[in-house]
């Protein structure tokens, strides 16, 4: 058993977020962390991890992990990478740990094939998706061979496809003897495979009964069925005509699509073929070749500067949209965008007591949890007010109260200023019933479909 007696954890003295907290988790097993942002999932693995409170806060009480070996895989993949490719990051991982040469060949071999990065071994982490990303830290781990896999979030950029298969391959480490533990707010796929549930509600953890647990998973194995329109004679807000862009590779060749001004369109695809590419070359981030036009001017020839006021991204990565230290200076400098003509103090105040982050107005913006770093990006650019929001997983990492909030505020400020809303999405809970299309890129191109 992993034994955790009257844990207390602070950041700053004041703020407890977990507070006298006693719990055992069965080794072995396959255990699963859920509860809304900002409970102290992350805190709790990176203290099981040893990470806290080395590196920050500070911590009272006991943990002991049974002499367990244990690595964590972070939320956001890319903070825990150091050198550039895979195959590098394996093998540095390997000689810390000062493993036998010998054994690099055959563990090297083991992790690539766990997790299926053959044809990502040598590229550039730092051109890899977010799924990517994710699929290569886990492969790091289990070249380590740890006994204790410390999940936070992992599958947050993953495709449906990638997502069943590492979670089956994790389930195949459990029977190997291995502990798993993975915080995550989407529940699909772990039915038969978690043996445990521990909810988090007013730094409270319960474990839930078997009954109760498996009443959870079932809830969340139900798909639905969701339908989408066609696009009539709209008129279109993007325009691409014999439109190709690459990023060592081909990723989008495609020879007219119209992207249709004050909708919301969702884009689905399998990680790494492009969705982001796209949208950084809808951004002026990116080149691209033949002709991609926004209000029938080409996106190429237009000022940066007063583009930009007109068609904003929201990054996959929250920390990333970031300039200022505390959350007050981040919402100050979004209140001044030259757009914003609706969001004064009181509006702002009344969004950040619906994202429950009217609290949070002091702390610096990367010692929020994942999930409060995503709901505050996503405020910023509510309040900026651009013409278009290019929005690249924006409910990422948020469970599905925090989620609905989000989404709510995104439909209220687009039916006051006709926004036009673009998602890059791969869970379509709490989204699809608001998008108005959705187009799939596969095979280079992008696709309108119905279902």
């Amino acid at each position: 058993m992993i034994t955790i007696k009257n844990l207390t954890f602070t950041y700053d003295l004041q703020n407890k977020i977990l507070d006298n907290l006693s719990l055992t988790i069965p080794t072995k097993e396959f255990s699963l962390l859920v509860g809304p942002s900002g409970c102290g999932k992350s805190t709790l693995l990176k203290i099981l991890a040893a990470l806290y409170p080395k590196y920050a806060g500070q911590l009272t009480g006991e943990v002991d992990l049974n002499g367990l070996r244990a690595a964590m895989l972070f939320q956001n993949a890319s903070e825990q990478f150091t050198m550039s490719t895979p195959r590098e990051e394996i093998i540095f991982a390997l000689e810390n740990l000062q493993v036998d040469r010998e054994q690099y060949a055959q563990r090297l071999k083991l992790a690539v094939k766990f997790a299926q990065i053959d044809h990502l071994l040598d590229q550039k982490i730092n051109t890899m998706s977010g799924g990517e990303q994710q699929r290569v830290a886990l492969a790091v781990l289990v070249a380590m061979d740890v006994d204790l896999y410390l999940l936070d979030e992992p599958f947050a950029s993953c495709d449906p496809d990638a997502r069943r298969f590492l979670i089956n391959k994790l389930a195949a480490l459990k029977k190997q003897g291995k502990t798993i533990l993975i915080s995550d707010h989407l529940l699909s796929n772990y039915q038969n495979i978690c043996d445990n549930i521990f909810q988090f509600q007013k730094k409270v953890i319960t474990k839930l009964s078997a009954a109760a647990k498996d009443n959870l998973l079932q809830k969340n194995k139900d798909k639905k069925n969701y339908h989408f329109a066609l696009p009539q004679s709209e008129q279109p807000c993007f325009t691409l005509t014999n439109t190709k862009i690459s990023e060592n590779r081909l990723l989008l060749n495609q020879k007219h699509l119209q992207i249709m001004a004050g909708k919301t369109t969702l884009i689905t695809g399998a990680n790494g073929i492009g969705k982001t590419s796209l949208f950084n070359a809808l951004s002026k981030m990116l080149s691209y070749d033949g002709s991609l036009t926004y209000y029938d001017h080409e996106i190429s020839q237009l000022s940066t500067r007063k583009y930009l006021r007109q068609v904003g991204q929201v990054f996959q990565k929250a920390s990333d949209q970031f300039i200022n230290i505390s959350v007050a200076d981040e919402l100050n400098l979004s209140k001044k965008s030259p757009n914003n003509h609706f969001f004064t103090d009181p509006e702002i105040n009344k969004a950040l007591i619906a994202l429950e982050l009217d609290q949070t107005l002091d702390q610096v913006v990367y010692s929020l949890s994942g999930g409060q770093q995503k709901k505050l990006q996503i405020l910023l650019m509510i309040i900026a007010s651009q013409a278009v929001l290019l929005l690249d997983e924006p409910l990422s990492g948020l469970d599905n109260h925090s989620a609905k909030q989000i989404i709510n505020l995104l439909k209220e400020n687009q039916a006051r200023q006709g926004q036009t809303l673009v998602i890059i999405t791969h869970d379509l809970t709490n989204i699809a019933e608001w998008c108005d299309y959705h187009l799939v890129f596969k095979n280079q191109q992008l696709t309108y479909v119905t279902k």
